[in-house]
């Protein structure tokens, strides 16, 4: 990142815990950066092995946080406990989560210890995806849902949406198991794969249920936001790229979108409307919307900074860092959000191997970093296994551009991605 960060040096002194974390490379500047201007950072982790995939915990890059505790992050108790001192008193100034599967607990965490946080009953409305559909109600940027618990079910939600539509897990992230199913045959697969799961990504039990949506053509884009004491900013508009059916994982951002000043308005009144309607009140949040015939549907909201590079397009081109204004936020500082100017344009290239295997070797990379203004932000190495299940997990990394504009870091990214080859030594069956 190029832009200078402001308004950070109120981390000095202060310290903050955090339950689970993101792995990719913004995040560990996000944490690299806060550490510089003081902050000291404990990372509370259920399993080391998700971040280092056999890999050795010392050279992971999250091994620089000040202290690592080994706690079951899904156990309330368990993480209060070691974040409180005998007297009963917190041992940290700010506890958060930037896991879709640990929000919620770190929001009853913080309040619990009396710390800032948002309300944990909103948290989990935004990340239980049919709960967030019945908040809406009926909204004209909702979408239509059935929740599917039983097999008996599918006929009268076939009749009721209609084909297409999007069949997906009530609580998942990273695109996992969404896909649009066109006809009986294609729903009664995907309700067979689907409600077969019964643990999360982070092996949390899930209830087989199955969120059926009527499917919406149009543009889908991302808003960047952070509330405060219940006001929600707009850092601004993300392009978001699909590779589309049948499934929808994303393959790359630019930001800012410009849009004409009616259509922004009526984008940031549904959002900020979502956002008041589900009672979310304090920290970032990613919110998914399409732009149909009829006005803008939302898609999904959750509640925590943006994967994928997207606060480090943002932190490009506004000057305020996502991850470092949510860390404010959990210490009791409030942001200097506003005014939030643009000044150029930034874009990402999300990096999906060809082939199944195991990698043997990168081909490329040189020419690829030697592209004008790109960074080549690769997360994976020799000997990992490639393309295990076709979601966001399949990405390997990341060409990232900081352009005049977003189109021509567009281009720039894509040509730097075009030139990496990952190959891999035998098929995984």
């Amino acid at each position: 990142m190029t832009t200078p960060l402001a308004d950070y040096a109120q981390f000095a002194g202060k310290r903050i815990a955090i339950v689970e974390h993101m792995q990719n490379h913004p995040f560990v500047l996000g944490l690299r950066q806060a550490q510089e201007h003081g902050l000291e950072v404990w990372l509370l982790t259920g399993d080391r092995s998700w971040y280092t995939h056999g890999h050795d915990w010392d050279s992971h890059p999250l091994a620089r946080v000040d202290r690592v505790i080994d706690v079951d992050t899904t156990d309330l108790e368990a993480v209060l406990s070691v974040v409180t001192g005998e007297d009963g008193n917190s041992l940290v100034d700010g506890l958060t989560s930037f896991s879709d599967y640990h929000t919620e607990l770190a929001a009853h965490a913080a309040r619990r210890l009396g710390l800032p946080g948002p309300d944990p009953a909103a948290v989990r409305t935004a990340n239980i995806k049919d709960q967030l559909r019945i908040a809406l109600g009926d909204e004209p940027f909702n979408i239509p849902h059935v929740l599917v618990s039983h097999k008996a079910q599918l006929d009268e939600a076939a009749r009721r949406l209609g084909f297409p539509m999007i069949a997906k897990p009530p609580a998942e992230a990273i695109s996992y198991g969404v896909r649009r199913v066109d006809d009986m045959e294609q729903l009664t697969e995907a309700w067979e794969e689907l409600s077969a799961v019964r643990h999360s990504l982070r092996g949390q039990p899930r209830s087989g249920d199955v969120l059926l949506e009527q499917y919406v053509e149009g543009v889908e884009v991302s808003v960047e936001t952070m509330t405060v004491d219940g006001y929600t900013h707009v850092f601004g508009v993300t392009s978001k790229d699909l590779f589309g059916d049948p499934a929808y994982i994303e393959c790359g951002h630019t930001f800012p979108v410009p849009l004409e000043d009616e259509e922004r308005d009526e984008l940031y009144s549904v959002v900020r409307g979502t956002l008041e309607m589900i009672g979310y009140r304090h920290g970032p949040c990613h919110t998914e919307v399409r732009r149909t015939e009829s006005g803008w549907r939302i898609i999904e909201a959750n509640p925590r900074t943006p994967s994928s590079c997207m606060t480090m397009l943002v932190t490009d081109v506004t000057g305020r860092s996502p991850i470092l204004d949510a860390w404010l936020l959990t210490i009791g500082v409030t942001p200097a959000i506003e005014p939030v100017v643009h000044s150029g344009g930034a874009a990402v290239r999300m990096i999906y191997p060809t082939r199944r295997g195991v990698l043997t070797r990168i081909d490329g990379l040189e020419a690829a970093a030697a592209v004008e203004n790109v960074q080549v932000l690769l997360h994976v190495e020799k000997g990992d296994a490639l393309l295990q299940r076709m979601d966001n997990s399949s990405c390997v990394g990341f060409t990232y551009c900081n352009g005049p504009d977003r189109l021509t870091a567009q281009a720039l990214a894509d040509k730097s991605a075009a030139l990496l080859d990952f190959v891999v030594e035998e098929e995984l069956r």
